[in-house]
């Protein structure tokens, strides 16, 4: 799966790159203006929203067998974006090292040497062949172990399905908002840099024991986390039906928790529950945010009466994610 996503990645960046050059200089009555990012960003938005959406509809193995194709189309339509904000700013050429660093820094992560702020302009540095082809084999890396993490969710047709949905809009618009940001500032190609022989983006590149050890304790914490919330959402409404216990079940299964969580958990379900820990960690991470956000809504779901009480609870946990109650109540109305 990395390979094929690594491959796409570098396929999409050329083929965003090369289509929509020549359509601007065969069209340029259809270049947009700075009034239409939020329309492109909207669109977008909408289009990706769709796509994960569908895709996530067909449960199990056929659901996986999706992954990499909705993938790569999601992606291509965030770089169009990018490309198309860039357009809109007034951007004329826009080389593959300015789409890869602004795609890398809209997703949380360093986009290593690639764009530099100075003086209130943006540099874009050159990048030699080989370097960039190992910037696009790590992000495929990080790309793919997300997207296995989403597929679980192709196994819950209606949750997963609704949380892709919710999932892939957010970081949408979040690229789009990046995209907004940076083409602001004047773009000015460093060529006096040279081509990088190094770039290492610290969170991407360290692959050392020591930290691939910290990493899976985060990840063990972010799940048991994820889980403690979605336990005390099912019974807050003073009743567990037998849909909502299937989906808790089926969470914990997850190879990520340890046998000493899922006994912690499974008490938490039959009994009180612990104080809730983690959250900040999941809200430093917005694919991880929007997940546990809509999957929530989606859990409240399930017993068809979306209680008073869960929705206090959603809009409690929402803030602390670090999202405003009109962002919760628009992830709700999509969910």
């Amino acid at each position: 799966m990395q390979d094929k996503i690594s491959d796409g990645l570098r396929e999409a960046l050329d083929s965003v790159r090369i289509s929509r050059n020549e359509y601007y200089q065969a069209n340029p009555d259809k270049i947009p203006g700075p009034a239409a990012i939020d329309a492109l960003i909207r669109a977008a938005v909408t289009q990706n929203a769709a796509i994960s959406g569908a895709a996530s509809l067909v449960p199990g193995p056929w659901g996986m067998l999706a992954v990499v194709p909705e993938l790569m189309l999601v992606i291509r339509n965030q770089l169009k974006l990018i490309y198309d904000i860039g357009a809109a700013q007034g951007q004329k050429e826009i080389p593959n090292e300015l789409l890869l660093g602004v795609f890398v820094s809209a997703a949380g992560s360093s986009a290593g040497s690639l764009l530099v702020m100075h003086g209130g302009k943006v540099l874009v540095r050159r990048a030699s062949l080989q370097v960039m082809q190992k910037m696009i084999t790590l992000l495929g890396g990080r790309i793919t172990q997300q997207a296995l993490k989403s597929a679980v969710s192709k196994w819950l047709p209606g949750i997963g399905a609704a949380a892709m949905a919710a999932w892939t809009g957010y970081l949408t618009k979040k690229i789009g908002e990046k995209a907004r940001e940076v083409f602001q500032h004047e773009i000015v190609n460093d060529l006096a840099t040279g081509d990088l022989e190094l770039i290492k983006p610290v969170e991407l590149a360290d692959t050392s024991s020591e930290v691939a050890d910290i990493e899976a304790d985060a990840e063990d914490l972010l799940e048991f986390c994820k889980l403690q919330v979605l336990i005390d959402l099912a019974k807050i409404d003073g009743r567990l039906v037998d849909a909502e216990r299937r989906f808790i079940d089926e969470a914990l299964e997850s190879p990520e928790l340890s046998e000493q969580q899922r006994v912690r958990l499974r008490t938490s379900l039959l009994g009180h529950s612990e104080p809730l820990q983690g959250i900040d960690m999941i809200a430093d991470r917005p694919d991880s945010a929007i997940a546990l956000l809509s999957n929530m809504i989606a859990l409240a779901r399930k017993d068809d009466d979306f209680h008073i009480t869960e929705k206090l609870y959603i809009k409690k946990v929402g803030g602390l994610l670090g999202f405003t109650s009109a962002e919760i109540d628009e992830v709700i109305d999509g969910v």
